[in-house]
């Protein structure tokens, strides 16, 4: 069912009346979704990407600004988005459900451009924080099954069941950031709480195990600047470096987890740019 969203607040402008957005239910294994879907309206799209938000696993939606906004905002500069509204783990829904859900999407994704007659652009795949780590899974899903999305992008994702250790100089940024010390408890837990009885050492669940998939697709990897997290996507891009996987890698000077979440920052704008940078080379 189509429905047009009012766009008021922080992330109004007028470019946005040169966006349409629409939500429909599709199928997944474990029951149907919700995908919210922005399509540049006054040009042709020039890219397209299935996009999953963050929150841990447990939490976040499509209506939230890393959902929300990052579609008005990637749809304004020509890119069509599909914002997944994947399960939560919660209430005894785990890992494969969400990875499912996602995957559903992108094959969805893919027919819904055939039919639009947009078939000839390409289609990304990417995501945010417990969003980012879903995408790297299914990004390897995609290359052993053949079909890789066009590019895969991941800002501040969480590929890894515990803080690999950091470097000297992401050390030394952490340092100068009061973290509470249950935080890297508090990774393992979630983590742990996601994987479910695939268990953390499942490299689909967590992306950082196990081998890279033959023909994996290139890679954004967005880190923000003081974040534990920023360890994990670094040497997941180390990673795929080692695989011959064309990898850019970059943080954002200044930022904290999130910065995608905040559409009111200065950081939040040039995180947008970067990825519709990427999208639409």
């Amino acid at each position: 069912m189509g429905v047009l969203l009012a766009l008021a607040g922080a992330i109004a402008s007028p470019a946005l009346a040169d966006v349409e957005v629409r939500e429909t239910d599709i199928p997944t294994p474990a029951g149907d979704i919700t995908v919210r879907i922005y399509r540049p309206t006054s040009t042709p799209s020039a890219g397209a990407i299935v996009w999953a938000h963050g929150g841990a696993w447990v939490g976040g939606s499509i209506d939230m600004p890393e959902g929300h906004w990052v579609g008005l905002s990637l749809a304004v500069r020509g890119v069509t988005v599909y914002s997944v509204d994947y399960h939560l783990s919660l209430r005894g829904i785990t890992f494969p459900v969400p990875s499912d859900d996602l995957l559903a999407t992108y094959d969805w994704a893919r027919g819904d451009l055939l039919t639009t007659g947009a078939d000839d652009i390409d289609l990304h795949l990417g995501g945010a924080s417990a969003g980012g780590n879903l995408a790297a899974g299914v990004a390897k899903r995609l290359a052993r099954r053949g079909t890789p999305p066009a590019s895969l992008v991941l800002a501040y994702p969480s590929l890894h069941s515990e803080f690999p250790e950091p470097s000297t100089e992401l050390a030394a940024v952490l340092a100068r950031v009061d973290f509470p010390d249950t935080l890297p408890g508090l990774l393992a837990f979630t983590m742990a709480h996601f994987a479910g009885e695939a268990g953390v050492h499942d490299e689909i669940a967590v992306p950082g195990n196990g081998a890279v998939p033959a023909g994996h697709a290139r890679t954004l990897i967005l880190n923000a600047d003081a974040d534990p997290l920023r360890a994990s996507g670094e040497l997941y891009g180390n990673l795929l470096r080692d695989a011959d996987v064309q990898v850019e890698m970059d943080y954002l000077s200044g930022s904290l987890h999130g910065f995608l979440n905040e559409p009111e920052s200065d950081l939040g704008r040039v995180g947008i740019d970067r990825v519709a940078d990427w999208l639409l080379r």
